[in-house]
């Protein structure tokens, strides 16, 4: 293909660039977009950090290159991305060194090697590592107007909602049995401020002494210890089940030991867990933070950010009313539909041919 990339008669050469050591929702949606790109039948080539877990994941088909993102004034690694931009038809990368070092190396080339470049915003992310890119893809319509808020050198924007594989998620086995007389609520999320295990403990509190219920919480992370000692400190140690590291394969089997999601998230770019959990059928109780409300829509019960009494109210709601809970599961599967890798990956071969037209 040449320089501007205008061919699309022939698969696209494509790099997917990620700085990330973990596993969380950037990382599920370079794998899924990798998959599904490649499976499409383009040429797909993963960039990561040396013992990167995403590699894993990926189908053989994939192609994987260790780059150095050393740190963010490195030579070494914006070199790479220059020559990338050069040579394939697409640079796409996620999260704050990638753009940053792509940034640098867009900076010195011609303004038609720069329109390959595109960046990811998976949530809120600081401005300064963005500064180099002029072409941003959005997980939602609410990062894309933080992205307008506070980038303004950001010259175009698009928003493709994140997707996920759907396959197991009505069949997978529960990982821990149920129990027909308990109803089991449960999270799973990085051990994180933002993600709000603190107000689900007490709202917890305030439902599991009066109703039948226990809490499953899944996942790890910094505040793990933390909110361990706050179980204790709030007399639910018993009743609250911490499980550690769920890996990629168990999180339908996670959510399927679940009976309700709660989701108390204070600031997310878009949620896969939400979708993960409605997805399997969940009736889902959270916050109405911006992305999650734009994801949820009308399918689930949603009270301002902050409200611990209202997260329990609506709890108590659901725990209650089984009724409510089977009009909510039906709810959740529909909505869920509308977020597939399927759709992700075509929305997003999309957004490069309006750009490169």
């Amino acid at each position: 293909m040449g320089e501007s990339g205008k061919a699309f008669d022939k698969p696209l050469k494509i790099v997917q660039a990620i700085d990330a050591g973990g596993w969380g929702g950037a990382e599920k949606v370079v794998v899924m977009l990798a998959n599904g790109l490649t499976k499409a039948g383009h040429d797909v080539e993963v960039w990561v950090r040396k013992n990167s877990v995403l590699c894993q994941e990926l189908a053989s088909e994939v192609k994987v290159r260790v780059v150095p993102f050393l740190n963010d004034y490195e030579p070494f690694t914006p070199m790479l991305f220059a020559k990338a931009l050069k040579t394939h038809d697409i640079v796409h990368v996620h999260l704050g060194r990638a753009a940053l070092l792509s940034g640098y190396a867009a900076r010195f080339l011609p303004e038609s090697l720069g329109k390959k470049l595109f960046c990811h915003m998976h949530l809120y992310h600081k401005p300064k590592h963005y500064k180099g890119q002029k072409q941003i893809i959005c997980v939602s319509k609410a990062v894309e107007d933080y992205v307008k808020k506070t980038m303004p050198w950001v010259k175009r924007t698009w928003v493709v909602y994140n997707g996920i594989d759907m396959k197991d998620a009505q069949t997978s086995p529960p990982l821990i049995p149920k129990d027909d007389h308990v109803l089991r609520i449960g999270l799973l999320a990085t051990f994180k401020a933002q993600k709000g295990h603190a107000d689900l403990l007490k709202a917890f509190v305030k439902v599991c002494n009066k109703h039948p219920v226990e809490l499953m919480l899944g996942g790890d992370g910094p505040l793990l210890p933390h909110m361990k000692k706050l179980g204790g400190e709030l007399g639910i140690s018993e009743k609250v089940k911490f499980t550690g590291f769920i890996p990629p394969d168990k999180i339908f089997p996670f959510l399927r030991s679940l009976d309700i999601a709660c989701i108390p998230s204070n600031a997310e770019g878009f949620c896969l867990s939400m979708v993960e959990a409605m997805a399997c059928g969940l009736p889902v109780v959270g916050y109405a933070e911006a992305a999650l409300s734009e994801v949820a829509g009308d399918a689930a019960i949603l009270v301002p950010v902050g409200d611990v009494d209202g997260l329990a109210a609506s709890l108590k709601k659901v725990i209650e009313d089984e009724k409510l809970r089977a009009k909510l599961s039906d709810m959740s599967l529909k909505r869920s539909e509308q977020f597939t890798k399927e759709r992700m990956a075509e929305n997003t071969i999309e957004v490069y041919k309006d750009a490169l037209k």
